[in-house]
């Protein structure tokens, strides 16, 4: 059973859940003779940077796509290193993730193939082969081998390839959970699981049933500590399942009588509770489940629950969310909901300077989603002025809308921290010399250099985030003009001075103008922008 009724779009997710993610498919297995298995890489493609590439490619240099990082992700790439030749038959299980979501579905759908007739009757002495992401290889995921082991898969009979290597043959089972626009699993799949399943009822320890909740804590899930602490006034005990070993953490979960996580790896631990066990969800952001999770539920009966405890108005997997106590929170614990507390207020305002600092601008479609919602939470916000002005936000960030911001790289210290508008980056007080800037405006391309000395002159130009100086050299800068682009400057002029090794600040040039300090150096920087008069 799934409930929606604690979400802010209800009817907007009935769509999504009305989905059957199994699938019938009698799985297989292709030969791919002569073919070069390629490790992971992330490829620069169009001016970014592509994850997922690598897997198979044919004798004809085709790429396999069945061997890819997802159905609908990954391709060949043209390898620097020379490619290896081994005149041996392997079995290729894919690529394997470190991230833990990732390893209890995409690391686990070809296993089941060593379980099959195939396997044992024709290839059972091949080697098994796989490629690692990012350069994290399995002998240092702890709870990935402890979960082999569980799956009675020997660790010491896999194989890294580490770089481009041809094969006499290569035999690529099916993947039993697709991973594309239609996400799916099979029997297969689902067998794999219980196994795991089987093992933790086996291996049960009595402990009294509890409620948990998983942790995901990472830096992008802001308030989210404090939502677990909401949890935890309810009886929930936090967990943080990167502190466990693998078999503590079956145990709990086969233990378990309620569990809750926001959506995302935590979340699919789901798919090792017990039949029936309440599973509390907490999406990222209004209108988006994964399919990932969707699979799960369905993978054997839980009785789930979807609750919008909210405000990610920035809505991008791959930035910062935001979690606050939402009314939809407090009516699923029957609390009386009297309105946002400071503390949403303040983790609210947190999220905008971060989301911002990075360039991203508010998804309209979101915005409009939240709708009403929003707008009664930044109707209550206005009445705590001393909070806004307390959180030092950046100008217009009522707008939502990517801003100014730069760092400089002090003498000693390296990198500070990204500023916006009109802050302070280097140290006034201290005689520390800046030696580089970073400058980034999203809406527009912003151009600056530095001037190192007489004998040397003006840095080439560079843009919008770009490197301008040197680091590790000890080469102190004597100068700055910045600029933007013809349709910037059309809007904005954007004025700036530097503070010098004298305690004195320069007086603001603008709009490309220089500021030579001449012959002391500089310590600190103020940027800023003004709108055309």
């Amino acid at each position: 059973m799934t409930n929606l009724n604690h979400l802010y779009n209800k009817e907007v997710a009935e769509t999504f859940f009305d989905v059957n993610y199994f699938v019938d498919k009698k799985l297989g297995f292709q030969v791919i003779e002569n073919g070069v298995i390629l490790p992971h890489k992330d490829v620069f493609v169009n001016g970014t940077w592509t994850w997922g590439s690598g897997g198979i490619v044919d004798n004809n240099g085709t790429f396999v796509k069945g061997s890819s990082a997802k159905s609908d992700v990954g391709k060949a790439y043209v390898p620097q290193q020379p490619i290896q030749y081994r005149n041996e038959t392997v079995v290729y299980l894919g690529l394997f993730y470190h991230v833990w979501g990732h390893v209890i579905t995409d690391n686990i759908r070809r296993l089941w193939f060593l379980k099959s007739a195939d396997f044992k009757s024709e290839f059972k002495d091949c080697p098994l082969v796989y490629v690692h992401w990012e350069e994290k290889p399995l002998e240092k995921q702890q709870n990935f081998k402890r979960l082999l082991e569980i799956l009675e898969i020997n660790f010491e009979n896999l194989q890294a390839i580490e770089q481009p290597t041809r094969f006499d043959k290569i035999i690529l089972p099916d993947e039993s959970l697709l991973v594309d626009k239609n996400y799916k699993f099979t029997i297969e799949y689902q067998e794999t699981v219980e196994q795991v399943r089987h093992f933790s009822l086996k291996n049960r320890l009595t402990i009294p049933d509890k409620k948990i909740y998983y942790l995901h804590g990472m830096r992008n899930q802001v308030g989210e500590e404090r939502l677990a602490e909401y949890f935890n006034s309810k009886g929930y005990e936090i967990v943080r399942p990167e502190k466990l070993t693998l078999d503590e953490q079956l145990n709990l979960l086969i233990n378990c009588k309620s569990f809750a996580s926001t959506i995302g790896s935590t979340s699919h631990n789901a798919i090792f509770l017990r039949d029936a066990v309440e599973a509390i969800f907490i999406p990222r952001f209004i209108n988006r489940f994964t399919g990932y999770q969707g699979m799960i539920n369905q993978i054997h009966s839980l009785n789930t629950c979807y609750i919008d405890s909210t405000m990610s108005i920035f809505a991008t997997w791959t930035d910062f969310s935001l979690y606050i106590i939402s009314k939809q929170l407090k009516d699923f614990f029957g609390d009386k909901f009297d309105g946002y507390d400071k503390e949403d207020f303040r983790a609210f305002l947190e999220y905008v300077k971060m989301s911002m600092s990075k360039g991203t601008g508010i998804n309209s479609g979101v915005k409009k989603a939240y709708g009403a919602t929003l707008k009664d939470f930044m109707e209550q916000l206005k009445h705590h002025e001393d909070l806004i002005s307390s959180c030092n936000m950046p100008p217009r960030w009522e707008q939502f809308q990517p801003t100014l911001t730069y760092q400089t790289h002090i003498h000693t210290k390296g990198w500070e921290a990204w500023q916006f508008e009109e802050q302070i980056s280097g140290f006034t007080e201290d005689k520390l010399d800046i030696q580089a800037i970073k400058v980034n405006f999203p809406n527009h391309k912003i151009y600056y250099s530095v001037y190192y000395s007489d004998a040397e002159g003006w840095s080439e130009e560079v843009k919008n985030g770009e490197q301008a100086g040197t680091t590790g050299k000890g080469k102190s800068i004597y100068g700055i003009r910045i600029r933007l682009d013809e349709s910037g400057s059309k809007q904005l002029d954007i004025l700036y001075r530097v503070h010098k090794f004298d305690g004195e600040w320069t007086a603001w040039a603008k709009n490309g103008e220089v500021i030579y300090s001449n012959g002391v150096k500089l310590n600190a920087i103020q940027i800023k922008l003004e709108p055309k008069t």
